[in-house]
């Protein structure tokens, strides 16, 4: 019988059976926001689901990982120039994402992974781990889902540093490979980012410093990045590296000690 991976098919007892064999669950957290003339609003909530989803599947053939839907919207102040881009503060999305795996934790769930699909949620996931465990007694873990496969992204990629940044030639090549009728790649622009050598322009070679900006500052268009370089066939051979790394890492978290929950503090 085939694992069902979306925690939101199963009954309650499901879940108090499930709950029995110390499962793996994954919160994919995206945004909804602008990404340029050739791709929609919905482009890092649809892959990071998109992506947990299927790492799920594979690493469930060892032990058992579900997903909740996916938090559509995050932490995007820096688009909110651009019409249609939906923004939660920094409270607001750190107190959403905290009540989801808050409950979780409250029935029983002992592995939880926070799994990111947008750069500007990181920092306040990683703060957010950090009020869980010290202040709830809650142990989770976040990364995005790229993290796991910087080394296959290094060698897939075609443009020069600054092409990997914002609706670019990744993302833009993942949405191709799984919603293609999404992206219009007529209107698809490269725009490179010219500014210090001290500042990230590019997933891959990030500065040391980082600065708050609106993004229409950097990019008329909304694009950081080579998109033109993106095809469907690439994307699809980088979708699959990046569901077994993201697999490979559900698989061995599930094997971590968990840790002793901490009584809250007040």
């Amino acid at each position: 019988m085939t694992h069902n991976v979306r925690l939101g098919d199963y009954s309650w007892p499901q879940v108090e059976d499930l709950l029995a064999r110390d499962p793996v669950v994954v919160i994919p957290v995206g945004a909804f926001e602008q990404h340029g003339h050739h791709l929609p609003l919905k482009v890092d909530a649809h892959l990071c689901g998109t992506v947990c989803e299927a790492a799920a599947e594979r690493a469930s053939a060892a032990h058992p990982v579900v997903v909740t839907p996916t938090v559509w919207t995050g932490y995007s102040p820096h688009h909110r120039d651009f019409p249609g881009t939906i923004t939660l503060d920094d409270a607001t999305f750190s107190a959403v994402v905290g009540q989801v795996a808050l409950s979780l934790a409250g029935h029983g769930f002992g592995r939880i992974a926070i799994l990111n699909g947008h750069g500007g949620n990181a920092n306040l996931l990683k703060n957010l781990i950090q009020t869980l465990r010290y202040d709830h007694g809650v142990s989770a873990v976040t990364a995005a889902y790229w993290d796991f496969a910087l080394k296959d992204l290094a060698t897939w990629r075609q443009s020069e540093p600054g092409g990997i940044m914002h609706a670019c030639e990744m993302e833009t090549a993942l949405m191709l490979a799984t919603a293609q009728d999404l992206v219009q790649m007529d209107k698809a622009e490269d725009v490179q980012l010219h500014r210090s050598r001290f500042f990230g322009a590019d997933l891959l070679a990030g500065g040391p410093v980082a600065a708050a900006a609106s993004f229409k500052e950097l990019s008329s268009s909304g694009v950081i990045g080579a998109p033109s370089l993106a095809t469907r066939e690439r994307g699809a051979a980088l979708l699959e590296a990046m569901v077994v790394a993201v697999g490979d890492f559900l698989q061995d978290f599930a094997k971590w000690p968990r840790p002793e929950q901490e009584e809250k503090t007040s």
